[in-house]
């Protein structure tokens, strides 16, 4: 526990020094603190241009930060040759893997903790209401950046840095499309075509439980048994992810 607690430290210290880290995290800070002034004469829906700004800037810049970041630790580790350091001392690589992937998403979390802070105070400053809806799909955000690490994280134990994003991108838009999948699936006449869509439906993530940005804008409420099972879902599905691809990464030749 006290290795994973240091390579984790350090991979937190380490995604926090990277360009994209700092670029992407000054740009958001900016980005969200000025979206407040583009509303100064819609005084009837500023609360819901703030939401829906606010937090769909927030979302972007977290997921996108979440999925370079995961792409980038181990294909970058075997480049610079440092993770034949780490193989070589008593440190298995299971917990060299979850460690970097824990300092990533602290990474990450530290990011959107200082995104929505300014978002609240946004609030405060031009006294807006925040509601349950908002809290929520700001859980919502942090739950689809665990699972999306996640993915990264399982992409790039077994291939390269482009690969990883591409295909985690790819993911990305296919998890936040699970219901048109479905529906196409559903609706077809060809029964090859139907379980392939259903099977990818099921099997791939579906990003849509976790999206609760749209019940944000209009501030609607979320019911705690919904919310319960989406959280649930993101910790189940990264965690099996993060197991499989600490099996690949145990079996992975480095020579």
């Amino acid at each position: 526990m006290r290795a994973l607690f240091f390579i984790a430290l350090n991979g937190f210290r380490e995604s926090r020094r990277n360009r994209v880290t700092v670029v992407v995290g000054l740009f958001a800070l900016l980005l969200v603190f000025f979206t407040t002034f583009s509303f100064e004469l819609a005084v009837n829906t500023l609360d819901r241009a703030m939401t829906s700004v606010g937090i769909g800037f927030i979302s972007l810049i977290s997921e996108v930060l979440a999925i370079f970041l995961a792409c980038g630790m181990l294909p970058r580790e075997v480049e610079r040759r440092t993770v034949f350091l780490v193989v070589s001392k008593p440190v298995s690589r299971t917990i060299f893997l979850v460690g970097r992937y824990l300092g990533n998403l602290a990474t990450v979390l530290f990011v959107f903790s200082l995104m929505t802070g300014l978002f609240f105070l946004q609030f405060v400053v031009l006294r807006g209401t925040v509601t349950q809806a908002h809290l929520v799909a700001l859980v919502g955000i942090v739950a689809e950046v665990v699972l999306l690490s996640a993915v990264g994280l399982l992409f790039s134990s077994f291939s390269s840095q482009f690969i990883s994003v591409t295909t985690t991108v790819g993911l990305f838009f296919v998890g936040h499309m699970a219901s048109d999948l479905y529906r196409l699936a559903s609706a077809s006449k060809a029964p090859a075509v139907k379980v392939v869509g259903l099977a990818l439906y099921y099997l791939l993530p579906n990003l849509e439980r976790l999206d609760f940005k749209l019940r944000a804008t209009h501030s609607l409420p979320t019911p705690p048994g919904e919310l319960g099972a989406a959280l649930a879902y993101s910790g189940l599905y990264a965690t099996l992810l993060v197991a499989v691809a600490a099996w690949i990464f145990e079996r992975r030749d480095f020579r």
